[in-house]
């Protein structure tokens, strides 16, 4: 009996891995999608294009980008969570990701919904203040809150956003309480910190280079240890001796768990190959926004220690999401 047993385990074994091989091989015969769970233009949208670019060339079938924004990137989110786990829908997203579940009391997806797939990018988030601010780095800005706690306001793009929290992390860290202003997007944040209608701002870099390069605002500190290659003269909060707080964002690639593990291997080696190719980067690079790349494994660690630390920062700062 052990020995029919041991056959038929064996056999069954045989059985499963010619299946996957085969899969692997006739994937994909179809096209693909992209999912991006956010309006076309922004740079998750632009990110994705390129990457369905590229490949379309490597994997022999068109690869389209799809479009369903809506609840802070949780619409787009659901529809690949509950798409068939065939290696046919991709997921492109952005920080939401690893914060949706904290700052959202009903979600109808979870993290472990997905397989983390590569690393695309990652980007700066960058505090500035407006041009008649009398604040020019970040010592005289922290001086200045704490000199008159509760009166200095902060803006970013939304409630829930990886700048609105970027930001958060640093307050705690440096015991500082300047008030948070929503605004519905960077383009009116970026009019009134010109304006000088609010006097500090946080977004991400690439974004707001151009107004810092033309003196339209000032950059006090990239939210990261370290500065960014892409726009080096910008100081960063480890140049001020700062150095736990890493509000970088980022953008990446995810698919439905249960996707077969030999069509998780081929999408990440024509993700990692489109990412390798020196015009790849260079577009990217000049969307202000830094390559990545990776294993899908390193991929994973990275996601859940950004969910651990963000929840953190959620829960003491007390944001909730309606």
């Amino acid at each position: 009996m052990k020995i029919i047993k041991t056959l038929f385990g064996g056999l069954f074994v045989a059985m499963a891995l010619s299946a996957t091989h085969a899969i692997a091989q006739d994937f994909p015969n179809k096209p693909i999608r992209i999912v991006v769970p956010y309006s076309p233009g922004g740079g998750t949208d632009a990110v994705a294009r390129i990457m369905a670019q590229r490949l379309t060339a490597t994997l022999g079938q068109s690869v389209l980008v799809e479009n369903k924004p809506g609840a802070s990137a949780n619409i787009g989110s659901e529809f690949v969570a509950r798409s068939p786990a065939d290696g046919y829908t991709i997921l492109v997203t952005a920080p939401n990701f690893t914060t949706s579940e904290a700052l959202y009391d009903k979600l109808t997806w979870r993290f472990d919904d997905f397989i983390p797939l590569i690393h695309l990018v990652r980007y700066a988030n960058v505090l500035v203040a407006a041009p008649d601010s009398k604040m020019a780095t970040l010592p005289e800005m922290v001086s200045r809150a704490k000199a008159a706690p509760g009166l200095m306001t902060y803006g970013s793009a939304g409630t829930g956003s990886n700048s609105h929290l970027a930001m958060e992390l640093l307050k705690q860290r440096v015991a500082i309480n300047p008030e948070h202003v929503p605004y519905k997007g960077s383009g009116p944040l970026k009019t009134d910190l010109m304006g000088n209608h609010i006097l500090l701002g946080v977004d991400g870099l690439g974004g707001m280079i151009e107004l810092i390069k033309t003196g339209q605002i000032k950059a006090l500190a990239v939210l990261a240890p370290k500065r960014t290659p892409l726009w080096p003269d910008v100081p960063s909060l480890g140049d001020f001796g700062i150095n736990d707080v890493d509000g970088n964002g980022w953008y990446g690639a995810l698919l439905p768990i249960g996707t077969p593990p030999a069509v998780v291997a081929k999408l990440h080696a024509a993700f990692a190959s489109a990412l390798a190719m020196p015009d790849t980067r260079e577009r990217l690079m000049a969307m202000g926004v830094e390559p990545v790349g990776g294993s899908s494994e390193t991929f994973r660690t990275y996601l859940l220690g950004e969910r651990r630390k963000w929840a953190d920062v959620i829960s003491a700062a007390k944001i909730k999401v309606n």
